[in-house]
């Protein structure tokens, strides 16, 4: 139920409040679809209950992330996989099934860096913005023949583009090589704005500056990328941002404190809620909305971190027993593992 009210409506939030202080406040609360899908599925695996619900979900989750303008499929075989994982320790072939779920992320990720291009063409009609001007089963009749005739080839290409993505080094090296020969470091000026930009909540201060990610860019790497006037936001990420800052060996500083605040609120999430399990789910939905990937800037990641941080504790604070009630019903409660 929390999945399919939130994850359906979750993108048309977003538009609804886009700009608006409520953002803050609301996106936390729909982004707990994520401990939804963690649980039902961590549930289907040990006592082989819900099966039906778990496909029916991991299908639609799957298919709205294809048709929409970014790849949201991958989110989820990641939560598919942390569910695996889950009991890894308990039988050695929920790794070999971890390894099969992630090898088809790979391929579905290596097919839709093929076509991404084209299809986002197809989907904004040709404007230089990140719209959908197309229905859904447009969008799935080009899917369906762009998979039809995929070749080999696109494959290869858009696998290479994969391990771009995941490593993000390029934008990373223009800076490298831009400062400070042609730029000085910032002293701490890209994490000084990202810790304002996190403690000046637009619902208090309704006229703070949009944050675009390629604005630092065109900034510090020596280079031009698409800005927001052309519908687009490329950043240099958390690592790239640390070192235009600070430089070799202070960089590692703020990356370091930034991954104990992550586990501390991870733990907090556990320690508070009224089972290990409910606070798990939390903290992965906390860690998933932070986006902590080598392209997320400081700014984002650490907004997103104190938000679902703040929403959370008062969700486990007032309700968090109540709800878990409501997730363990008396039969659940009689189910016994069958692993």
């Amino acid at each position: 139920m929390v999945w399919l009210v939130f994850s359906l409506s979750e993108g048309s939030v977003d538009i609804f409040l886009w700009g608006s202080g409520l953002a803050i406040i609301v996106q936390p609360i729909f982004y707990t679809f994520i401990a939804a899908m963690l649980l039902l599925f961590q549930r289907t695996l040990i006592t082989r209950n819900g099966r039906s619900w778990s496909i029916v979900m991991f299908a639609t989750q799957v298919l709205v992330g294809f048709v929409g303008y970014f790849a949201g499929f991958k989110l989820a075989f990641f939560v598919l996989i942390l569910a695996v994982l889950t009991f890894s320790d308990v039988h050695r072939r929920y790794w070999i099934s971890g390894a099969c779920v992630l090898a088809i992320v790979v391929l579905l990720g290596s097919f839709w860096q093929g076509i991404k291009f084209e299809y986002r063409q197809f989907l904004n009609g040709g404007e230089e913005a990140q719209v959908v001007r197309v229905s859904i089963p447009e969008r799935v009749r080009f899917i369906s023949e762009a998979l039809q005739f995929v070749e080999w080839n696109t494959l290869i290409s858009g696998l290479d583009e994969v391990f771009n993505r995941v490593g993000y080094v390029t934008i990373f090296g223009h800076c490298v090589g831009n400062v400070p020969q042609n730029v000085p470091h910032s002293k701490g000026r890209l994490w000084k704005e990202a810790v304002a930009h996190v403690f000046m909540p637009r619902l208090l201060f309704p006229g703070k500056m949009e944050f675009n990610d390629s604005d630092r860019t065109n900034e510090f790497s020596g280079t031009r990328v698409a800005d927001a006037s052309q519908g687009t936001s490329i950043g240099i990420g958390y690592c790239g941002e640390s070192y235009i800052d600070f430089g070799i060996p202070v960089m590692f500083i703020p990356i370091l404190t930034f991954g104990v605040l992550i586990g501390i609120a991870y733990g907090l999430m556990v320690r508070m809620a009224p089972h290990p399990v409910f606070g798990a789910a939390l903290g992965c939905s906390l860690i998933m909305r932070c986006n902590i990937d080598l392209a997320s800037s400081n700014a984002k990641m650490l907004g997103a971190l104190v938000s679902s941080l703040l929403i959370y504790a008062i969700i486990l604070r007032l309700a968090g027993k109540p709800i878990w009630r409501w997730l363990c019903p008396p039969a659940a409660k009689s189910e016994r593992p069958r692993i």
